[in-house]
């Protein structure tokens, strides 16, 4: 499973050239195992590749180190990573807990504000380390979650994409866990012959106990794959090989803005 798992993580690398002109790469760790195992794969690439890129493994703590036990959690990812990759884990300390469940905020912007502050304060970091890469642990289940969520909800055809420059291209998001998929980097975690100290991320909309629309397009697409052969990998190279000529947009001419005109 981990030479299949490294084999799609380099094809993507690849293939979206993601590692061009490469000064460091500050690797977004939330303390699952998408991003744990992101990590790994990246410290396995300079070691098999001779890459030698500066890594900067980043947590960012909602809470603020206010939550004792939060705190602990942290500690137990820090001593795993420091233990099997030698690299020190970085703690960012935001308050969004506190900002983002008080009231203040409608609900439906909270997790672009929780996910703004997060990529701020690693933008922010990044800079300070001199490196123009900040790699995220989004797999394939994400992106075609994404894509569908901007179908089903923001009416438009996009997705989340594996390369992404910012700032006119002085700085770019990765995701080198683009042809992974959420089943096959479980299968790998669990196979470990030491436990990994996984943990969820503590997010404002779950102590809200607000609805994700996520889960629910989640439990859509598991449910269509299972009446559909291949249906996740065909939706995933549906939005990576789209037929403009045939979308709703070819020789459109509205009098003014149509994009979220109704017919």
């Amino acid at each position: 499973m981990e030479s299949r798992l490294y084999a799609l993580f380099e094809k993507a690398i690849e293939h979206y050239g993601m590692l061009e002109n490469t000064t460091g790469i500050v690797v977004g760790v939330s303390g699952g195992m998408d991003s744990l195992v992101l990590l790994l794969m990246l410290v396995a690439g300079n070691k098999r590749k001779n890459r030698n890129i500066p890594l900067y493994p980043a947590f960012v703590d909602n809470f603020n180190g206010k939550n004792e036990g939060h705190n602990q959690r942290i500690a137990r990812l820090a001593d795993y990573i420091k233990k099997h990759t030698g690299l020190d884990l970085h703690v960012i300390r935001v308050n969004s807990i506190v900002e983002l469940t008080s009231g203040n905020y409608k609900p439906r912007n909270t997790c672009y504000l929780c996910s703004q502050k997060r990529r701020v304060e690693l933008i922010s970091y990044a800079s300070a380390c001199k490196a123009n890469k900040i790699a995220f642990g989004h797999h394939m289940d994400d992106i075609l979650e994404t894509s569908l969520m901007n179908l089903f909800f923001k009416r438009e055809l996009s997705s989340m994409v594996p390369r992404l420059k910012i700032f006119e291209g002085e700085m770019e998001f990765i995701r080198p866990l683009a042809y992974v998929s959420k089943s096959m980097i479980e299968e790998y975690v669990y196979t470990q012959e030491e436990e990994m100290p996984i943990f969820s991320e503590v997010c404002p909309n779950s102590i809200l106990r607000r609805d994700h629309r996520r889960i629910q397009v989640r439990e859509l697409i598991a449910r269509l794959s299972e009446e559909i052969p291949n249906f996740r990998q065909n939706l995933f190279e549906a939005f990576r090989n789209p037929d403009t000529e045939y979308l709703l947009n070819y020789l459109y001419q509205p009098q003014g803005s149509g994009r979220f005109k109704r017919p």
